[in-house]
């Protein structure tokens, strides 16, 4: 009697005669036996399977829970932040000092009046009696040949001290002279507030310059010396408004001149 399996299903030579849905079949069960890897790779044995993906809303949990580890786990990336505005501060803090630096520079042009019609109380040069001879020595020799030669002496300091500590205190002593130069009531004290003046006012940049290259990378100095350096006709544009002001104040701040 013939064999339960007819030969031609094991002969040499032949085609195992399966369909293609078994081939499928038997693909899928040995892809379930052994998981694929990432981008369809087969990975080797010893590989630990991914987990399953999850629903939104074990997702949502998740990043939920995430956040919260990294703000518990945050310094790191919190100092990274505050770093990267540091620059920023810095010069926000040196164009406000500039400004101020050329506010008090050119405030006495606008606080003179030669000529009839003015008043004690709204011009300095009425109420101290200045003439433009006097005022020319306030604005030239006691200031501007005091402020050419103390800058080498600032840009020297600037390369030997820090930077910041020269910038502060030279910040203080001329707002003191400033306030100085609002309360004078005679040419000598108007003249050595303003000699004052000239001298502090010159270690503002060239300790501002410096700063400004350690902060700023070479791709945004430009960038950051232009910003600084529009402080210059702010603090001039202001000291134009100034006469605005000086109508309603005067140019002592209210305070009663005297001779």
């Amino acid at each position: 009697p013939p064999p339960l399996l007819s030969p031609p299903f094991v002969g040499p030579g032949t085609v195992l005669p399966m369909p293609r849905v078994v081939l499928a079949l038997l693909a899928f069960a040995a892809a379930l036996e052994r998981p694929l890897g990432v981008d369809g790779v087969v990975p080797a044995r010893g590989y630990v399977a991914r987990r399953p993906a999850l629903p939104a809303w074990q997702l949502q949990r998740r990043r939920g829970s995430s956040s919260h580890l990294l703000c518990a786990a945050g310094p790191a990336a919190q100092s990274k932040t505050s770093a990267a505005r540091r620059p920023r501060l810095l010069l926000g803090a040196l164009v406000l000092i500039y400004v101020s630096n050329q506010w008090c520079r050119a405030l006495p042009a606008s606080l003179v009046r030669f000529g009839s019609g003015g008043s004690a109380h709204e011009f300095m040069n009425v109420a101290l009696e200045l003439d433009e001879v006097q005022y020319g020595l306030l604005s030239s020799y006691a200031f501007t040949a005091l402020y050419s030669v103390a800058s080498l002496a600032a840009g020297a300091a600037c390369d030997i001290f820090a930077r910041a500590p020269v910038l502060v205190a030279a910040s203080a002593l001329w707002s003191g002279a400033a306030a100085l130069q609002g309360c004078a009531s005679s040419y000598p004290q108007l003249l050595a507030s303003r000699a004052v003046l000239g001298v502090s006012q010159a270690f503002c940049s060239p300790a501002a310059y410096p700063l400004i290259g350690e902060a700023f990378s070479k791709d945004s100095r430009g960038r950051a010396n232009a910003v600084y350096s529009s402080g210059l006709y702010i603090g001039y544009a202001l000291a134009s408004l100034s006469a605005l002001a000086n109508r309603r104040i005067g140019w002592g701040g209210g305070r009663p001149p005297t001779a």
